[in-house]
């Protein structure tokens, strides 16, 4: 299966506010991948545009890289933001 890839998608999310819990920060936004292989992800491969959550660039590195987080905490803010996101693009139609 190809991944899907949709870029007035990426660029929409990119436009929102952070979406990590307690964040909300404005202009610094990306639109993070899922890092999960359920989502799409592989060695190389990002996951399909279609699982992406707004974060700022602190959130996503720290969601991303983040040592002071456990896998599953890192999972679990990542799919409350994505849950955001999706919310927003609804919202916003």
């Amino acid at each position: 299966m190809s991944q899907y890839r949709n870029e007035k998608l990426r660029r929409a999310v990119a436009s929102f506010p952070c979406q990590a819990e307690d964040c909300g920060i404005e202009g610094q936004t990306q639109a993070s991948h899922s890092n999960q292989l359920r989502d799409g992800k592989g060695m190389g491969i990002k996951a399909h545009d279609y699982r992406l959550a707004a974060l700022c660039v602190a959130c996503h590195q720290q969601i991303d890289q983040g040592r002071d987080l456990s896998r599953s905490e890192r999972r679990a803010r990542w799919d409350e933001a994505h849950r955001r996101t999706i919310g927003l693009l609804f919202e916003r139609g």
